[in-house]
């Protein structure tokens, strides 16, 4: 009996692992997806059990304009924009994952590994003054998670794509991503000359403003 007990718990540690992995796989490729949809660079997306809970984390090293050390105002405020709307994809590409397998709306708080993202995006939107503390606040967050969904699912078969990429690999650099993007997703082409501007750009020394803007306009 008590092998029995001790053989099921195993088998559950392992159901709640696998979910944990598969949930934490679409968070971070629901980030990788929107950072490079706005002309973000990614040098690495990984997931990975911590070493004290042993729950599933991730984490996307990226990289971006500066929007703090921009000359072009409409273009920091842009870039400022961007950075909130990265901080919801990851909870945006998890829930419609999660509405996917179960048909509810009704994401369960207790699955919400999003709390530090969350925070991230408050913490813009409150040191830039975006939107005044309220209801114009709220309806900003609204507005920027509507935006941010309405991006990731015209790209889901991407966001799918890069989640089972890190499901069976646990980290995927940029030449990996370029690889799953055009290579088994439904847009090949624009994948195509999203990746090789992002790496035109990032290779050069300084930043071309100009040349960004002509980028983002596409």
């Amino acid at each position: 009996m008590y092998k029995y007990a001790e053989s099921l718990d195993s088998v559950r540690k392992k159901v709640t692992h696998t979910h944990e992995l598969i949930s934490t796989s679409h968070h971070e490729a629901g980030h990788t997806i929107y950072a490079l949809l706005h002309f973000m660079t990614i040098h690495s997306v990984k997931v990975f059990p911590e070493k004290k809970t042993k729950r599933i984390e991730g984490f996307t090293h990226y990289d971006s304009l500066d929007y703090t050390k921009l000359d072009d105002a409409e273009l920091a405020t842009e870039r400022l924009h961007a950075e909130i709307g990265l901080s919801y994809a990851g909870l945006v590409a998890e829930k419609y994952q999660y509405k996917l397998h179960s048909g509810s709306d009704k994401f369960p708080s207790f699955l919400d590994g999003s709390s530090n993202d969350l925070q991230e995006a408050s913490a813009l939107i409150k040191k830039y003054n975006i939107a005044p503390p309220g209801r114009k606040r709220y309806n900003y967050k609204k507005r920027m998670v509507r935006r941010t969904t309405r991006e990731l699912l015209e790209h889901w078969d991407a966001v799918t794509a890069v989640a089972h990429g890190l499901f069976q690999k646990k980290r995927l650099g940029f030449k990996e991503l370029k690889n799953i993007l055009t290579k088994k997703t439904e847009h090949k082409e624009f994948w195509k000359e999203r990746m090789r501007a992002i790496e035109i750009f990032y290779d050069k020394p300084e930043v071309d403003e100009k040349l960004f803007r002509s980028m983002i306009s596409l």
